[in-house]
């Protein structure tokens, strides 16, 4: 069986980049939902909190296991591109939440002035920070030089999202009322132009 990696070297990095990103989006998360549970807002997040946080471990742990398997094997060459793409991915996600700023929490919920923000990504997406999380799971896939860890990734992260995001909306209108409905008339999902 041949190695994941070329060297130690590949292997040192891809984990070095992948568990730094984890634990700064850790530390980001953490904050949003400290600062919501002071402020005690209205929420609707119905489990897809915690239903994307096991979608999201088990997809990971089952990509990793298919990666160090060799199962499903792509061209090497995708390593340093794939890691590119999971820190651009974390990248988006960031610049999304700091453009919420105190709207930022991790469960679905409204704060006291909630408003519609259309500024920075939110100019062409709805839902920019799942839209970086998927690119970083994507790149993750390609550093992992696996096409099943690949479709495992995109499949498990796609249905957490997709959970979310429904009732995300569904809430956000209930909420917001026309002015989510205005803006959701001139912005896609997730992919701009398209879905």
């Amino acid at each position: 069986m041949t190695p994941l990696f070329p060297s130690a070297f590949e292997e040192i990095i891809l984990w070095t980049i992948f568990l730094t990103g984890m634990l700064v989006a850790s530390l980001v998360e953490n904050r949003g939902a400290k600062r919501s549970e002071r402020l005690q807002n209205k929420a609707a997040d119905r489990g897809t909190y915690v239903i994307g946080n096991i979608t999201l471990l088990a997809s990971l742990a089952i990509a990793i296991l298919l990666g160090y398997s060799r199962i499903g094997i792509i061209p090497n060459w995708l390593f340093y591109p794939g890691l590119a793409t999971y820190v651009l991915g974390i990248g988006f996600s960031f610049w999304a939440i700091f453009t919420l700023g105190q709207f930022y929490a991790p469960i679905v919920q409204v704060q006291f002035g909630h408003r519609v923000i259309e500024s920075g990504p939110y100019r062409l997406i709805r839902h920019p920070i799942y839209a970086g999380g998927f690119l970083s799971f994507f790149g993750l896939g390609l550093a992992l030089q696996s096409w099943a860890s690949l479709l495992v990734l995109l499949v498990g992260i796609g249905f957490g999202y997709a959970n979310r995001i429904r009732i995300e909306e569904r809430f956000l209108v209930s909420e917001l009322g026309d002015d989510y409905v205005e803006y959701s008339k001139k912005t896609k999902r997730v992919i701009p132009f398209i879905f």
